[in-house]
Protein backbone atom coordinates (compact mmCIF):
# COMPACT_ATOMS: atom_id res chain seq x y z
CA UNK A 1 0.00 0.00 0.00
CA UNK A 2 1.25 3.46 -0.68
CA UNK A 3 0.95 6.53 1.87
CA UNK A 4 -0.10 9.45 0.25
CA UNK A 5 2.87 11.88 -0.24
CA UNK A 6 3.38 15.00 1.98
CA UNK A 7 4.82 17.70 -0.20
CA UNK A 8 3.48 20.74 -0.34
CA UNK A 9 2.84 21.47 -3.90
CA UNK A 10 1.32 17.65 -4.38
CA UNK A 11 -2.63 17.07 -4.94
CA UNK A 12 -2.89 15.08 -1.34
CA UNK A 13 -1.60 17.29 0.53
CA UNK A 14 -4.83 19.38 0.36
CA UNK A 15 -7.53 19.61 2.26
CA UNK A 16 -11.03 20.29 0.74
CA UNK A 17 -12.25 23.65 1.18
CA UNK A 18 -9.08 24.94 2.06
CA UNK A 19 -8.89 27.52 -0.95
CA UNK A 20 -12.60 28.79 -0.44
CA UNK A 21 -11.55 29.13 3.61
CA UNK A 22 -8.90 32.02 2.94
CA UNK A 23 -10.88 34.76 1.86
CA UNK A 24 -12.78 35.14 4.91
CA UNK A 25 -10.05 37.04 6.29
CA UNK A 26 -10.65 39.64 3.81
CA UNK A 27 -14.29 39.65 2.94
CA UNK A 28 -15.47 39.73 6.53
CA UNK A 29 -13.56 43.48 7.74
CA UNK A 30 -14.18 44.54 3.78
CA UNK A 31 -18.31 43.61 4.69
CA UNK A 32 -17.63 45.21 8.14
CA UNK A 33 -16.15 48.56 6.17
CA UNK A 34 -19.11 48.40 3.66
CA UNK A 35 -21.73 48.42 6.77
CA UNK A 36 -20.05 51.08 8.27
CA UNK A 37 -19.73 53.33 5.58
CA UNK A 38 -23.35 53.02 4.71
CA UNK A 39 -24.91 53.88 8.58
CA UNK A 40 -22.18 57.33 8.22
CA UNK A 41 -25.06 58.58 5.59
CA UNK A 42 -28.17 59.58 6.29
CA UNK A 43 -29.73 58.01 3.29
CA UNK A 44 -27.79 54.80 4.16
CA UNK A 45 -29.11 54.77 7.57
CA UNK A 46 -32.64 55.55 6.18
CA UNK A 47 -32.54 52.06 3.49
CA UNK A 48 -31.22 50.22 6.32
CA UNK A 49 -34.17 51.02 8.30
CA UNK A 50 -36.34 50.64 5.44
CA UNK A 51 -34.93 47.09 5.11
CA UNK A 52 -35.11 46.31 9.00
CA UNK A 53 -38.10 47.63 9.69
CA UNK A 54 -41.07 47.77 8.31
CA UNK A 55 -42.57 51.41 7.55
CA UNK A 56 -46.26 51.64 8.19
CA UNK A 57 -47.74 53.54 5.13
CA UNK A 58 -49.63 56.39 5.45
CA UNK A 59 -52.37 57.41 3.19
CA UNK A 60 -55.60 58.73 2.36
CA UNK A 61 -58.30 57.51 -0.01
CA UNK A 62 -61.03 59.78 -1.61
CA UNK A 63 -63.36 57.86 -3.77
CA UNK A 64 -66.99 57.52 -5.44
CA UNK A 65 -69.20 55.42 -3.87
CA UNK A 66 -71.17 54.19 -6.53
CA UNK A 67 -69.29 55.26 -9.71
CA UNK A 68 -71.40 53.58 -12.11
CA UNK A 69 -74.59 55.34 -11.65
CA UNK A 70 -72.75 58.96 -11.93
CA UNK A 71 -74.62 60.83 -14.43
CA UNK A 72 -73.26 61.52 -18.31
CA UNK A 73 -75.69 64.45 -18.98
CA UNK A 74 -77.37 66.79 -17.18
CA UNK A 75 -80.31 69.27 -17.76
CA UNK A 76 -78.93 72.55 -17.07
CA UNK A 77 -80.34 73.26 -13.24
CA UNK A 78 -80.99 69.93 -12.65
CA UNK A 79 -80.07 67.78 -9.15
CA UNK A 80 -77.43 65.28 -9.11
CA UNK A 81 -77.05 62.82 -6.21
CA UNK A 82 -73.20 62.21 -5.43
CA UNK A 83 -72.00 60.40 -2.73
CA UNK A 84 -68.13 59.34 -2.08
CA UNK A 85 -65.73 57.94 0.76
CA UNK A 86 -62.85 59.34 2.66
CA UNK A 87 -60.77 56.69 3.88
CA UNK A 88 -58.29 57.77 6.50
CA UNK A 89 -54.98 55.16 6.58
CA UNK A 90 -53.06 58.19 8.24
CA UNK A 91 -52.38 56.66 11.49
CA UNK A 92 -54.53 58.99 13.65
CA UNK A 93 -57.62 60.96 13.77
CA UNK A 94 -57.30 63.80 10.78
CA UNK A 95 -59.46 66.31 10.41
CA UNK A 96 -60.77 66.51 6.70
CA UNK A 97 -62.61 69.36 4.79
CA UNK A 98 -64.14 68.13 1.59
CA UNK A 99 -65.13 70.97 -1.19
CA UNK A 100 -67.29 70.01 -4.49
CA UNK A 101 -66.80 72.52 -6.81
CA UNK A 102 -68.68 72.50 -10.72
CA UNK A 103 -66.30 74.01 -13.92
CA UNK A 104 -66.91 74.74 -17.16
CA UNK A 105 -63.62 75.97 -17.98
CA UNK A 106 -64.70 79.31 -17.41
CA UNK A 107 -67.23 79.33 -14.65
CA UNK A 108 -66.69 77.78 -11.55
CA UNK A 109 -69.11 77.57 -8.35
CA UNK A 110 -68.41 75.91 -5.12
CA UNK A 111 -71.56 73.74 -4.72
CA UNK A 112 -70.74 71.87 -1.15
CA UNK A 113 -68.44 71.95 1.42
CA UNK A 114 -68.20 69.79 5.27
CA UNK A 115 -65.44 69.27 7.43
CA UNK A 116 -65.26 66.45 9.66
CA UNK A 117 -62.77 64.35 12.07
CA UNK A 118 -61.98 60.76 11.05
CA UNK A 119 -60.59 58.44 13.26
CA UNK A 120 -57.62 56.44 12.36
CA UNK A 121 -58.83 53.65 9.71
CA UNK A 122 -62.20 54.70 9.56
CA UNK A 123 -64.52 55.58 6.25
CA UNK A 124 -66.32 59.07 6.13
CA UNK A 125 -69.48 58.28 3.97
CA UNK A 126 -70.75 61.10 2.31
CA UNK A 127 -74.06 61.30 0.37
CA UNK A 128 -74.84 64.90 -1.27
CA UNK A 129 -77.28 66.20 -3.82
CA UNK A 130 -76.27 69.41 -6.03
CA UNK A 131 -76.87 71.51 -8.65
CA UNK A 132 -74.44 71.66 -10.69
CA UNK A 133 -73.62 75.99 -12.33
CA UNK A 134 -71.95 74.74 -15.50
CA UNK A 135 -73.31 77.33 -18.13
CA UNK A 136 -70.95 75.47 -20.85
CA UNK A 137 -70.45 71.97 -21.85
CA UNK A 138 -68.34 69.74 -20.84
CA UNK A 139 -68.86 70.22 -16.88
CA UNK A 140 -66.75 68.92 -14.48
CA UNK A 141 -67.71 67.99 -10.89
CA UNK A 142 -64.49 68.01 -8.71
CA UNK A 143 -64.34 66.81 -5.33
CA UNK A 144 -61.20 67.74 -3.38
CA UNK A 145 -59.64 67.53 0.01
CA UNK A 146 -57.81 71.18 0.60
CA UNK A 147 -54.14 70.03 2.13
CA UNK A 148 -54.21 66.52 0.69
CA UNK A 149 -52.60 65.88 -3.24
CA UNK A 150 -56.49 64.05 -3.67
CA UNK A 151 -58.79 64.52 -6.00
CA UNK A 152 -61.81 63.33 -7.82
CA UNK A 153 -64.09 64.10 -10.76
CA UNK A 154 -66.46 63.29 -13.39
CA UNK A 155 -67.59 64.74 -16.69
CA UNK A 156 -70.77 65.18 -17.67
CA UNK A 157 -72.46 67.09 -20.74
CA UNK A 158 -75.32 69.74 -20.88
CA UNK A 159 -78.60 69.12 -22.36
CA UNK A 160 -80.76 72.52 -23.06
CA UNK A 161 -83.60 72.94 -20.90
CA UNK A 162 -87.22 72.37 -21.85
CA UNK A 163 -89.32 75.38 -22.30
CA UNK A 164 -92.03 75.42 -19.50
CA UNK A 165 -95.63 75.52 -21.80
CA UNK A 166 -98.30 77.52 -19.66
Amino acid sequence: MRWPSREPGSIQCRRPGLASRRWWPFLAPALVLAVSASLLSAAGRHQWALSLFRQPTYYTALYFGHASVLPSALVRGQRIPVSFYVRNEEGGPVDYQYVVTSSDGIYTDVLKQSRRTVAAGATWKVFISVRPGCRLTPCRIEVALPGHPENIDFLMSLIPGRAKHA
